[in-house]
């Protein structure tokens, strides 16, 4: 056993006790990180969350799975009003933000913050947002409303993702579209769109 694992062994517990989870083993929770309704959180082996990150629940029935191996990056925000999947050694980059549901905009005479949050129909079909094993999430990008990502996909920076990736894709933009997937005859990426670049 590596040092690594030795220590994440030993604080695991305690931080466990610290932020009220009901969590597997060698878990890491950064300082700095909130999480609220804890014990609508599940969290396996092996997972980080890293400094000032927030994991929410903002309904009584909500629900957070991170798989054995998933990373949380720096400043990211993972908020759930159904459900919030993410399957094994999925990796986000800093300052993601993942939900499951927006704010409502109905009332013009009314404040958007004071008229509660919006579940998308299909969110409540699909059972709100999941990623694949294996999958990277790129840094700054955002996940709302009813959206599966398919395993060892690659979500390039910046992206906003609002429909569903299969997998072994590569997909960028806003919104987010598929430039890449994975040939498995050939043994390559292929792309499906080629970008447009502006030059300076």
């Amino acid at each position: 056993m590596n040092h690594k694992k030795i220590i994440k062994n030993m604080l695991s517990p305690f931080m466990k006790f610290r932020h009220g989870i009901q969590g597997g083993k060698r878990i890491y929770i950064a300082k700095g990180v909130k999480i609220t309704k804890p014990r609508q959180i599940k969290i396996d082996d092996d997972v980080n969350i890293r400094s000032y990150s927030t994991i929410m629940c903002v309904s009584p029935n909500a629900q957070i799975v991170f798989e054995t191996g998933v990373d949380i990056g720096m400043f990211s925000r993972v908020t759930a009003a159904t459900k919030i999947y993410l399957g094994k050694n999925v990796l986000t980059g800093p300052n993601v933000f993942i939900t499951d549901h927006n704010h409502k905009y109905t009332d013009i005479d009314t404040a958007i913050m004071y008229q509660g949050i919006e579940l998308p129909h299909s969110v409540e079909q699909a059972g709100g947002v999941a990623i694949g094993e294996g999958t990277w999430i790129g840094t700054n990008t955002v996940i709302v409303g009813a959206a599966y990502i398919g395993k060892h996909c690659i979500i390039g920076a910046n992206s906003v993702v609002t429909n569903d990736i299969p997998d072994y894709s590569v997909a960028v933009g806003n919104p987010c579209q598929v430039i890449k997937k994975y040939d498995f005859e050939n043994n390559r990426w292929e792309y499906t769109k080629k970008i447009k670049r502006d030059r300076i």
